[in-house]
């Protein structure tokens, strides 16, 4: 991790740079809102071959994180507002049916049947109101449930995130020491990343991160979660496996990588992978099983990549 005195040089870098670019593109011709994008990438892009990479990820997920909390309250607050306008619509439909059986029932010179048919339209009026506002309560609920489901996903990878992680694998010790059921922790680092960014460029490394994702989920069960845990770290959570069973599939992942070169403008890019994993132990934590696979996929770094180390 770089020292944060860095970023004053890294910021000099960046608007030097920018300076350069901006000229060229005016030569060009380019609009405002071509060159505001130039700026955002170039400085993005320095601040990744400086090595703040992780601390960059960390900011757009949570930015994206207070975004998705925004949008769920908002909704929320719709819908909450929209059940009492049901309430209220409901209490009124109540109220004058009521009414209008206590005036049915006297014996004056109203036209009684004039006056139900009336109020039969009005009340059918309430009740297409109603049916309105629950329609539009079931879609809030929907959209709900989707930016709930967005709020947990890593945004380039498709990938579960680490609150997603969080929430899970909580839920996931709960269940294995209830009722007995073994968990495997397998974490993953891609050997060499920061080499593919600087030779190929950072757009190439996001798509060999997208590639590892594609390759990760088509070789779980569906009942395995994968996640992006930070950068080019990825960790999966085994349910209901043996160690076995999970080495298996940590083995049969490496070799699709090895297997499946990325092409990236008619250059071979080639990944490897180096894997730490542990499975579930009596008193275990979230923290202390990815602490453990942590811990075995350093040595699988330091003892020369490309290969799994079980603990």
């Amino acid at each position: 991790m770089p020292a944060t005195d860095n970023i004053a040089e890294v910021i000099r870098k960046s608007c030097e740079e920018i300076d350069r670019s901006i000229a060229e593109k005016k030569e060009k011709g380019a609009d405002a809102a071509e060159m505001i994008k130039e700026v955002i990438n170039t400085f993005f892009d320095e601040l990744k071959k400086s090595g703040f990479s992780m601390d960059l990820d960390e900011f757009i997920e949570t930015k994206m994180e207070k975004r998705s909390k925004r949008c769920l309250d908002i909704a929320q607050q719709s819908i909450d507002t929209f059940k009492q306008t049901n309430n209220n619509l409901q209490g009124i439909t109540e109220s004058h049916t009521i009414e209008i059986e206590r005036i049915s029932e006297e014996k004056n010179e109203i036209d009684v049947q004039t006056f139900r048919n009336r109020f039969e339209a009005f009340q059918q009026d309430l009740m297409e109101e109603l049916q309105h506002a629950n329609d539009i309560i079931k879609s809030l609920e929907s959209e709900i449930e989707e930016l709930q489901k967005q709020s947990n996903i890593d945004p380039l990878t498709k990938l579960f995130n680490r609150k997603a992680l969080e929430i899970d694998g909580r839920e996931l010790l709960r269940h294995s020491d209830e009722r007995n059921l073994n968990i495997v922790a397998l974490m993953i680092d891609a050997d060499d990343f920061k080499k593919v960014n600087d030779r190929f460029g950072h757009i190439a490394g996001d798509k060999v991160l997208i590639l590892l994702a594609k390759l990760f989920k088509s070789s779980i069960r569906e009942y395995d979660r994968a996640y992006r845990y930070g950068g080019e770290e990825f960790l999966i959570l085994f349910n209901r496996a043996t160690k076995e069973q999970a080495v298996n599939v940590a083995e049969r992942i490496m070799k699709l990588v090895r297997d499946n070169k990325l092409i990236y403008k008619n250059q071979v890019i080639h990944i490897t992978l180096s894997m730490g994993l542990t499975e579930h132990q009596k008193g275990d934590t979230l923290e202390s099983m990815i602490e453990r696979a942590d811990a075995a996929l350093y040595e699988a770094k330091r003892t020369g990549k490309d290969r799994l180390v079980i603990r």
